[in-house]
């Protein structure tokens, strides 16, 4: 078979397995994993049921490839921006950009909803390499945080509740965000880093929890 030949099956067989995550993605996103039956996916994707099985094992493998996928973007974006600002607290703020900035792809928006909505279906170990990406994730911004810390001497607060509820609250504009909406990605962003950094930067100390006294006798 001449190297042209083998090119082209080649091109073919990526271009086919990239529709089916495409429209695995949409179909997921739309009806939700557990109510997407194969059945509906060989209709959806206009191919046999042996085609996608030349691809994928199952569906689980499919919705599997969607979420590790998108991890590695995200880690991907999130390096190279530790890359490219020393600055700690400048980067912090560029991690929190870029990452929002992803979510100007609908197709993106829709991946992370998948993900935060149906991870739980993936059998125990596909779970956990999904898990293992999340963690990653979460340690990046972790360590900034703490390096900030270090070289600022910021409040008290928990790193590690700083480092959730800015993923949390990035995790969750997916739900809300609209791009006909009035707010852009990026009017999010720094409105979003007013907030966060508000809270992590402030210097009023937590206030102490009073103690109930006991009665006299």
């Amino acid at each position: 078979m001449k190297d042209s030949t083998i090119r082209k099956k080649l091109k073919r067989g990526r271009d086919t397995r990239e529709k089916i995550i495409e429209e695995a993605i949409d179909f997921f996103y739309q009806y939700g994993f557990a109510k997407a039956s194969t059945r509906q996916m060989v209709s959806r994707v206009g191919m046999t049921s042996s085609a996608i099985y030349n691809h994928f094992t199952n569906k689980e493998e499919i919705l599997f490839t969607i979420i590790q996928r998108a991890g590695v973007r995200v880690l991907f974006t999130l390096n190279d921006t530790i890359k490219k600002y020393d600055e700690p607290e400048e980067c912090l703020k560029q991690m929190i950009t870029r990452m929002l900035a992803l979510f100007k792809e609908s197709e993106m928006r829709k991946v992370i909803a998948i993900f935060i909505d149906e991870l739980y279906q993936l059998p125990e170990d596909l779970r956990e390499t999904c898990n293992q990406q999340h963690r990653q994730i979460f340690h990046l911004y972790l360590d900034k945080i703490r390096e900030i810390k270090k070289q600022k001497g910021i409040n008290p607060m928990n790193e590690k509740v700083a480092a959730f509820g800015m993923i949390g609250a990035m995790n969750w504009v997916y739900h809300w965000f609209r791009d006909s909406g009035p707010l852009s990605i990026e009017d999010i962003a720094d409105d979003l880093i007013k907030l966060l950094f508000s809270g992590l930067m402030g210097t009023d100390k937590p206030t102490a929890r009073k103690q109930k006294r006991k009665p006299k006798k």
